[in-house]
């Protein structure tokens, strides 16, 4: 296995793998086609196809690009949808991240959605559009190239037009604003499809929220689909009308009672390794589809509900003073699955270990607590 690591050109966690060959680094600032180049030079098989899993919107846009289509096994959305005119922008993941494009889809197949508006930058800007209620939340249409920016509640129009002033200077064209909704409860579900048969094996419930990372789940549960049927059954047709192949995770809300669809990655989710540790492998299944093996006999539904902790979000955590040692060592030592720890490859863990003791005994550490002693 090769990893390729967007960012600093520093060994990943992951990289000390028994099961990883070799760390490329990559410099997100080539762009998309700087990665393309990349792959094609680096990372091509004679005779055969590498299989590429994205986990972040910018590889997932990247390598969804005809010459890499050409040499590698990668996601990517087919036109079985017999009931609509599919125009050649549907057939693109680029189109299907667009999260106005989702949400049309899921009013479609009878998913709840927040009421929403789409503000558009023109020649002088943004404007706000008509028929915005308060208070209102904000976030990009598109993920890529935006991360968390923009993502906030607004409670009138001046707050509103400082965020789309935000998205103006950081090069956002546009930023959907949806009616704000109480949230009681945030939820993912990870899944399979081969453009037909959608496999959805459990339900991801988030317990806590990093500090350090905005929208990504620390600590959470996983949990059987069952009394989440009908809602599967959505999902599962969401999928389908959009003719993606690939894994994929799906966030959704809960509001007073009520399930609303958020988003849909078109990749693996932050949290994907908890489905994985709960006994159902969807990488493996996307793997035995590219290589035009049967995935019968493979487990395909989470029979037990489990807690999980995602030990480098709770290490990031402590590291920014975000939470206690008490907090951060009770948190690893009740959860029933953990991401990095596996018996089976130590090294990843053991390097772990060796950066959360760095921390624990950092100048930079002790100096902050003794200040807040003060």
């Amino acid at each position: 296995m090769t990893i390729i690591h967007i960012g600093a050109p520093t060994k990943p966690i992951d990289g000390y793998s028994k099961y990883v060959n070799d760390i490329l680094y990559f410099n997100r600032q080539e762009g998309t086609e700087g990665l393309v180049k990349l792959l094609l030079e680096k990372c091509t098989v004679e005779g055969q196809k590498p299989i590429i899993f994205p986990t972040s919107d910018f590889s997932a846009l990247a390598i969804d690009d005809d010459e890499i289509k050409k040499h590698f096994a990668v996601p990517y959305i087919i036109n079985n949808n017999s009931q609509f005119s599919i125009l050649d922008s549907q057939l693109s993941i680029a189109y299907w991240m667009d999260k106005a494009h989702q949400k049309a889809l899921a009013l479609s197949v009878g998913l709840n959605t927040a009421g929403s508006v789409v503000a558009e930058r023109g020649r002088e800007g943004f404007q706000i559009p008509d028929g915005i209620k308060y208070p209102c939340f904000t976030k990009p249409v598109s993920s890529f190239g935006a991360g968390k920016k923009c993502q906030r509640r607004c409670n009138n129009p001046e707050e509103l037009k400082a965020v789309l002033a935000i998205a103006d200077k950081n090069d956002i064209t546009k930023v959907l604003v949806e009616d704000f909704i109480d949230i009681s409860h945030e939820y993912a579900v990870l899944g399979y499809s081969d453009g037909t048969i959608v496999i959805i094996p459990g339900i991801i419930k988030f317990l806590k929220e990093s500090k350090r990372h905005r929208g990504v789940a620390l600590a959470g549960e996983v949990l059987p689909t069952a009394g989440f049927e009908d809602l599967i059954g959505k999902f599962a047709e969401f999928i389908r009308q959009m003719g993606f192949v690939g894994v994929f995770d799906i966030d959704f809300l809960e509001s007073n009672g009520v399930f609303y669809f958020d988003e849909m990655n078109l990749r693996i989710g932050g949290s994907g390794m908890a489905i994985l540790k709960a006994g159902v492998n969807l990488p493996a299944m996307f793997v035995k589809a590219m290589c035009g093996d049967s995935t019968d006999g493979m487990a395909q539904a989470v029979t037990h509900t489990a807690t999980f902790v995602n030990e480098k979000m709770a290490l990031d955590d402590f590291a920014e003073g975000c939470i206690s040692f008490r907090e951060y060592s009770r948190l690893l030592a009740t959860a029933d699955i953990l991401f990095i720890k596996d018996e089976s490859d130590a090294a990843p863990y053991q390097e772990y270990e060796k950066q959360f003791r760095e921390q624990l005994f950092s100048y930079k550490r002790i100096a902050k607590r003794v200040l807040q002693l003060f």
